[in-house]
């Protein structure tokens, strides 16, 4: 299997085409300020802690807390954490979020870390009603994309 992140480096792109696939690192979700986000895990599949990050231009609400820090604020959503449904109220005037999975390396020294964007890591973006499914792979290059599988859709007020 490629190293993914040898294909985007080439490409000098956050888009690719693998075997007739789109491929993406992250997905620039389009919001308006105050809009109000639903996030649904649906499947994960790895042997790594999988997880999302929401990384917004701005602040979120989550159940009444804030969540501000600077200009910008990640918020990570973890499988183990994040076993229902989560609302966020997005808080940015540049018109969108940026989507993308993570998910946790222990290193040999049982060291913990968020990861990203490396090696085998890739989501494939489909539409649904109200927003997108993604399908995602780890840094383990593969084709199954199914390494964690979620939803963002946009909540009607």
């Amino acid at each position: 299997m490629p190293d993914f992140s040898e294909i985007f480096q080439k490409s000098k792109s956050n888009s690719i085409i693998y075997k007739d696939k789109t491929l993406v690192l992250t997905d620039k979700f389009p919001i308006e300020n105050e809009e109000s986000l639903l996030l649904s895990i649906e499947k994960t599949n790895s042997d790594c802690r999988q997880g999302l990050c929401v990384n917004i231009t701005g602040y979120c609400q989550q159940e009444g807390v804030i969540f501000k820090q600077g200009k910008g604020i990640r918020m990570l959503f973890w499988e183990d954490t994040t076993l229902k449904p989560v609302t966020l109220k997005i808080f940015s005037k540049v018109g969108f979020v940026h989507i993308y999975n993570i998910w946790e390396d222990i290193s040999h020294m049982g060291i913990k870390s968020v990861d990203y964007w490396h090696h085998g890591a890739a989501m494939i973006v489909e539409e649904t009603e109200n927003g997108r499914r993604y399908r995602c792979n780890d840094w383990h290059p593969d084709e199954n994309f199914d390494d964690i599988i979620f939803t963002v859709q946009k909540i009607k007020q």
